[in-house]
């Protein structure tokens, strides 16, 4: 897919591409680059930025709780393994690790249940990952952004979805910052497929920024999606976050991104 670069949108590096032109939900901070369109019988700044009103918020129980810092520094030859859930829910992991690592696994499993045009499936996977406070919001957000993949697919805005519609993301790689005690952005480096309705597959690099903090309710921890505040918005995108860069390439070994373990490279 990286040779295909130079099919791109031709937007210049430092020009952001609002978020939705490849649909995730709710990111801060992103960048998409289209690599090209084929056929389905063949076999292609501005920035987004979403204010809250609850800066550093806490945990439910008043307080920041520290998370241990398992992510290596530099890029392991292999990839980095992403931690799993300890439970299941609706088919969807969650409970997981207390570690910066565990913020990344959250972000790659809100990333990979974006599929599909069901608005209702995306809504109760963005009320399932997101704080108790934040939960319509995303909610919502998740919504919009179904009905935006509904239109660039070109498929009926209710109903059924014809095939060979369809939209899959494959995260690949990630960066991290720590914002404050238990509380991280998460940045991830995607491939997007979405397929028209007329069979127009387009292959894309997506890179989108989200906020995880971690929660305990009663003693039970777990990562959630939060908003943030205008100040951590304004912070992240005045420090710069990652482009949509292939793997293999000069800008991706410059911005930082750490490869997952098993994705495609």
């Amino acid at each position: 897919m990286s040779n295909r670069m130079n099919d791109s949108m031709g937007e210049s590096r430092t020009t952001l591409l609002r978020v939705g032109v490849l649909v995730m939900i709710a990111a801060l901070v992103a960048t998409a680059v289209w690599l090209g369109a084929r056929s389905r019988t063949d076999d292609s700044g501005s920035t987004d930025k979403t204010s809250g009103d609850s800066s550093s918020q806490t945990g439910q129980q008043g307080q920041n709780v520290s998370v241990d810092q398992v992510a290596p520094e530099t890029a392991p030859a292999d990839g980095v393994v992403i931690p799993t859930g300890a439970e299941v829910v609706d088919g969807h992991p969650t409970r997981f690790p207390a570690t910066d690592l565990g913020a990344v696994a959250l972000q790659v499993e809100v990333a990979k249940a974006q599929l599909g045009f069901d608005y209702d499936q995306a809504a109760a996977v963005a009320g399932l990952y997101s704080a108790a406070e934040d939960k319509a919001v995303f909610e919502q957000r998740a919504r919009d952004a179904v009905a935006l993949r509904r239109q660039q697919a070109g498929v009926p805005k209710e109903g059924d979805v014809p095939p060979p519609a369809s939209y899959a993301v494959t995260p690949i790689a990630y960066t991290l910052e720590e914002l404050d005690t238990g509380y991280y952005a998460v940045n991830l480096l995607s491939y997007v497929t979405l397929t028209t309705a007329n069979g127009k597959v387009s292959d894309g690099l997506y890179a989108g920024t989200q906020l995880m903090r971690w929660t305990e309710v009663d003693g039970v921890g777990d990562w959630r999606l939060v908003q943030g505040s205008d100040e951590d918005i304004d912070h992240l995108v005045s420090t710069g976050q990652p482009q949509a860069v292939a793997p293999g390439t000069p800008e991706y070994k410059q911005a930082g991104w750490i490869p997952i373990n098993g994705a495609p490279q």
